[in-house]
C-alpha cells in the first residue's frame, strides 16, 4: 500500500535544536521533547509559542489512557509531522468543503473522527487514479493542510469523547453511567416524539428515521453513535432490552430488519438512526472546549461535516 503520511515535500521540516532552545528559554526550565509522549505538561507551553503538529497529537496522546496504541486507525494521513501549526480544525469527515473553510479560516491542521478517503484504514492504492481522490490530494498539498484521524483514541478518552459531547448537547450528561457508558436510564418516562425533536433540534438534524412508534415511552436508551457493527447492535439490543436504540448509522438489512421484526413479535425497542456525520458532530464540537485549554496559543475551530444527504 502507498503511504500518504509523507506526500508533502521535506520543506517544512525544523532545526530542532534551534527550536528546543528557544523552547527552553521560553519556558525557563529544560525541556526534552519525545513523541508520542511529551516530557511535560501542557500548561507551560508560552500562549503564543507555536507547536508543530508532532506537538499537538503528544499532548492529545497524554490524555488517553493506554497511548500510544500498537494498532490504530489514528494516523497522520497528509501533511508532515514536523509542520507549523496555524490554526486547528475539528470536524467528523474531512470533506472538500471543510478543507476549503480549513484555508480560509488560516488553519493547517485538521482532526478528523473519520476517514478522509472513503475507507476506514485509508489505503489509497485503490484510489490512485480516482479524479476525486487526485483532486482531493491537490487542494491538501496547496494549503499544505495536515490531516490527523482522532477516532480510536477519542473513543478510549474517560469519558469518551464523542458520547460525553452528544450527551451533553442533548442535556443528558447527568445521565451518564461510566459502568456502562452506551446505556443511559431517564428518571421519567419520554416519548420517542419527544426524543427525536429533541436529536434534531440539539444535534440539527433535518430529517431522522425511525423502526418504531412515537407514542412509545422511554427510560432505557442504548447510544451506538457513527457506526457500530451489527452483529453488536443486535447483541446489545439482546442483552440491555433497551426502549430506545439511537444508532448512527446500520445497515438497513441488518439491524433494522432485526428490530423490525422483534417489534413484530412484541419486543418494545424502537431504532432511530440519525445519519452518521451528525451523531457525533457534537462530540467534535465538544474536542474544541477539550482541546483549546491545552494549547492556548494556537486557534481551534469546529467545521462540521454536515449530513451528506439531501431529503427530497
Amino acid at each position: 500500500m502507498k503511504s500518504t503520511k509523507n506526500i508533502y515535500s521535506d520543506t517544512a521540516n525544523l532545526d530542532r535544536r534551534k527550536f528546543l532552545t528557544s523552547v527552553t528559554k521560553a519556558v525557563g526550565t529544560s525541556v526534552i521533547l519525545t513523541f508520542p509522549r511529551l516530557s511535560f505538561a501542557g500548561k507551560f507551553w508560552p500562549k503564543n509559542y507555536a507547536l508543530t503538529v508532532q506537538q499537538v497529537i503528544a499532548i492529545i496522546l497524554k490524555e488517553i489512557p493506554g497511548a500510544p496504541f500498537a494498532t490504530t486507525v489514528d494516523q497522520l494521513r497528509t501533511g508532515t509531522m514536523d509542520q507549523m501549526v496555524t490554526g486547528i480544525v475539528t470536524t467528523t469527515f474531512p470533506t472538500l468543503e471543510v478543507i476549503e473553510q480549513t484555508a480560509k479560516v488560516g488553519a493547517n491542521f485538521i482532526i478528523a473522527h473519520e476517514t478522509p478517503f472513503y475507507n476506514n484504514q485509508d489505503e489509497t492504492d485503490w484510489l490512485e487514479k480516482d479524479e476525486v481522490y487526485q483532486y482531493k490530494i491537490a487542494l491538501l498539498k496547496k494549503h499544505n493542510i495536515a490531516i490527523w484521524r482522532f477516532h480510536d483514541y477519542w473513543h478510549a478518552h474517560k469519558p469518551d469523547g464523542i458520547l460525553m459531547g452528544t450527551l451533553s448537547t442533548l442535556g443528558w450528561e447527568k445521565y451518564y453511567n461510566p459502568e456502562n457508558p452506551r446505556l443511559l436510564t431517564l428518571p421519567n418516562p419520554v416519548a420517542v416524539k419527544a426524543i427525536v425533536a429533541l436529536t434534531k433540534e440539539k444535534l440539527g438534524i433535518s430529517t431522522v428515521r425511525l423502526v418504531g412508534d412515537l407514542k412509545q415511552n422511554c427510560t432505557r436508551i442504548y447510544m451506538a453513535l457513527g457506526y457500530m457493527d451489527s452483529k453488536r447492535q443486535i447483541a446489545a439490543i439482546e442483552e440491555f432490552k433497551p426502549d430506545l436504540f439511537i444508532s448512527g448509522e446500520t445497515r438497513e438489512w441488518e439491524t433494522v430488519e432485526r428490530v423490525r421484526d422483534g417489534r413484530r413479535m412484541g419486543q418494545k425497542t424502537s431504532l432511530l438512526v440519525l445519519s452518521h456525520a451528525v451523531s457525533e458532530e457534537a462530540g467534535m464540537q465538544y474536542a474544541v472546549k477539550w482541546l483549546q485549554p491545552k494549547v492556548p496559543g494556537i486557534k481551534i475551530t469546529h467545521i462540521p461535516a454536515k449530513n451528506p444527504f439531501t431529503f427530497v
